[in-house]
């Protein structure tokens, strides 16, 4: 059974003068839930926003040494 992992995705933005605009980059929060508790996972920073969120969560849990096991990746 694969191991669900939920993520938010939130763009950056830089104020400037009063004025929000993007930067071109997201964040990606991680989160599990264990004994129906919100357990932070785990934060992704600077993806550039022409980049699927899925693959930078991928590589993420692949260089953090969850490689071998399997998610289900739910966007909240």
């Amino acid at each position: 059974m694969k191991r669900k992992l939920y993520y938010v995705v939130e763009k950056e933005l830089n104020n400037i003068d009063g004025n929000e605009e993007a930067t071109g980059f997201k964040s990606i929060s991680l989160y599990d839930v264990q004994e129906g508790a919100i357990i932070p996972f785990g934060t992704i920073n600077d993806v550039e926003n022409t980049n699927k969120s899925t693959d930078a969560i991928e590589e993420y849990l692949t260089d953090n040494g969850y490689g071998d096991e399997e998610f289900e990746l739910k966007q909240l």
